[in-house]
């Protein structure tokens, strides 16, 4: 595996230096995730030589799942005064209006009817859902990267292959940057808060709640959502859900390469129904989850191609 030379150490050291010393700036701390994002980067920046498996550069791949972690966790350092007004009403209302289920007690939210119906198996599906979904995620890019970048298109050349190789991982980017904008513009309460709270209760430093999931932490006796949610970073970013923007993404490249079609469908269902039943997302959510993993996956799609047109 061939290795940089000192001099390209140059820009990764600047940059990830550069990450570091803003981190201990702003929060007089640097933690042990921000150190793996930043030594990721440094090291994988070093491996310049194809990885055989994938058929890409490592940090081909994984720069984009890194790149995420390190905007996910720069979320609890944004200004909240340049943040949007938060919204805890609009969504309610609107899913009660669109999607709301008649009851002997009103119409309901499709959580607050899943919360008069709750049972151990719903728990174990949904939080199974919720515990894999990145994983899931990050196992089919791996396959889909090979199996693009070793495709047998005769009309492609292997250096465009490679290009459209890195769309299935930066996707995954693409959609995180696509939500995240939105969470700050428009930052959502999740049905959650609205359970804790209300509808007219403004609590703008609420921490992370696992809501549901602590059901199926429940079932086995363990704390996987705890710590979780104890480390996350911005509790209102319910609109858009990116829980199933991520399967939808897998759906997108399932249907062009014609494998695992079924299974990233019946995934994207789970993950969509866990999102509502453990109490974390509107339908409407979901719903625009779906869009915006379409649209990140397009831009994504294109974008690429036309960067492995280049080489042409």
């Amino acid at each position: 595996m061939k290795l940089g030379t000192p001099a390209s150490w140059a820009l990764p050291v600047f940059v990830v230096g550069l990450y570091w010393s803003l981190l201990a700036t702003l929060a007089g701390e640097i933690t042990t995730p921000q150190l793996m994002y930043g030594g990721g980067i440094l090291v994988l920046s070093q491996i310049k030589q194809p990885f055989l498996p994938l058929g890409v550069r490592p940090l081909d791949f994984a720069l984009p799942f890194l790149l995420t972690g390190v905007l996910y966790d720069s979320q609890r350092y944004w200004d909240v005064a340049g943040r949007g007004v938060l919204s805890i009403a609009e969504p309610y209302l609107l899913e009660k209006r669109l999607f709301g289920v008649r009851s002997p007690n009103g119409t309901l939210t499709l959580n607050e009817w899943f919360g008069e119906h709750l049972h151990p198996v719903l728990d174990f599906i949904a939080g199974g859902a919720y515990l894999t979904f990145i994983g899931v995620f990050v196992l089919l890019a791996a396959y889909f990267t090979r199996r693009i970048c070793f495709g047998t298109d005769s009309e492609s050349t292997f250096a465009r292959r490679q290009w459209s190789a890195r769309a299935p991982a930066w996707s995954f980017l693409v959609v995180n940057v696509l939500g995240f904008a939105t969470w700050f513009l428009y930052p959502a309460a999740p049905p959650w808060y609205v359970e804790l709270y209300g509808l007219d209760t403004i609590l703008l430093d609420v921490p992370m709640n696992p809501a549901r999931t602590l059901r199926f932490d429940a079932l086995f006796g363990t704390s996987f959502f705890t710590g979780m949610y104890a480390a996350g970073s911005n509790p209102f970013g319910a609109i858009p859900s990116l829980h199933i923007s991520y399967p939808v993404l897998s759906i997108v490249f399932a249907m062009r390469l014609q494998k695992l079609r079924s299974f990233t469908i019946v995934f994207s269902i789970l993950v969509g129904f866990a999102a509502v039943y453990l109490n974390h997302h509107y339908l409407i959510d979901v719903v625009l989850g779906v869009f915006y993993g379409l649209i990140a996956a397009a831009i994504t799609i294109v974008g690429m191609d036309r960067m492995g047109r280049g080489f042409r």
